[in-house]
């Protein structure tokens, strides 16, 4: 993770050199983190602890991919796993079979499987698999790597999420609201498939989602138990474009390297405040100005994710009531 803004163009999924350059603890805290540098200069942090089957060491050069950017315009990297690899098959020491409850609440089989480090994981079963339970191990293909932990799911699981692709649009329809863990509520939305995807409710009530509503959703990655992850088309913002936004306030932010980021807040259409990195403070005049310019770079959990853009032509001033 890096508290700096996305100053260097990053983009998800993209995989860039860095270098470890040194290790800090939080004070009070059980958190400690490796100070990682990019080919630009810009430090980033890395919570040590998912990593320690790593081996890291400080002076290492290593390979890490942009996994995430937040709406609030955070950096996650996750680095190269020193063994696996996304998108291979492996073969994985087996178990034993659970019954378990998958991300869209549907209950399904699963294999409990262990790594070449020692470490169990949970490969998400096919409904119709015809199992032997006295094998020793089971090939399971490596769908995604975040925070140290594999992804995954059997060879024979992909018959039906093959014809869907990280990256494409595709038309999903809202068949129901449902309680998941905590009992909070989740929009429960199925492809042409019939396969179901889980929206926290509370993230999108602002869309304005009925049952049996046809939706238009980007797939975005896979999620822990090896189904797949979606996010609606927003309903007013597209990426790429220029929007005005009420501007709130300017406040400051202190990430644990002691470095200082000054971060806008504004609010957008539906008076949802969010905040705005990657901007230079300079540039905003004074006095603060009711609306400022800002582009959406892209869509996460309903929100936009905004970077300020002065002295620019909006292509729909209406970014804010």
């Amino acid at each position: 993770m890096t508290q700096n803004s996305n100053q260097y163009k990053f983009k998800e999924g993209e995989v860039h050199p860095f270098k470890i350059t040194g290790f800090t603890e939080i004070p009070d805290t059980d958190e400690s983190f490796f100070i990682l540098e990019n080919k630009f200069g810009g430090k980033h942090l890395l919570k040590s602890l998912p990593y320690k089957h790593y081996d890291l060491k400080i002076h290492q050069e290593l390979n890490c991919k942009i996994d995430k950017i937040n709406c609030s315009g955070k950096i996650y990297l996750e680095p190269e796993n020193p063994f696996y690899k996304e998108g291979r098959v492996y073969e994985f020491s087996f178990l034993r079979i659970i019954d378990h409850i998958n991300s869209v609440g549907e209950k399904e089989k699963a294999a409990i499987v262990k790594d070449q480090f020692g470490i169990e994981l949970i490969c998400s079963l096919p409904n119709d698999l015809q199992f032997n339970r006295d094998i020793n191990s089971l090939k399971c293909k490596i769908l995604r790597i975040k925070k140290g932990q594999l992804f995954l799911s059997h060879i024979d699981s992909e018959s039906n999420n093959k014809s869907l692709k990280i990256g494409e649009i595709y038309f999903f329809i809202v068949s129901e609201i449902k309680q998941l863990e905590e009992k909070i509520d989740y929009y429960i939305l199925k492809d042409e498939f019939g396969n179901s995807y889980s929206l926290k409710l509370d993230m999108y009530e602002h869309y304005g989602f009925k049952i049996d509503q046809k939706v238009k959703c980007t797939v975005t990655k896979y999620n822990t138990d090896g189904h797949l992850k979606i996010e609606p088309v927003h309903p007013h913002y597209e990426i790429g474009k220029i929007y005005s936004f009420k501007y709130l306030e300017t406040i400051t932010d202190i990430d644990p390297l002691g470095n200082v980021e000054n971060v806008i807040i504004v609010k957008d259409i539906y008076g949802i405040e969010t905040k705005v990195r990657s901007f230079d403070s300079s540039k905003i005049s004074n006095p603060i100005p009711e609306n400022i310019n800002c582009k959406v770079d892209g869509i996460r959990k309903g929100k936009a994710i905004l970077r300020h853009c002065p002295k620019i032509c909006v292509n729909n001033t209406r970014g804010s009531d």
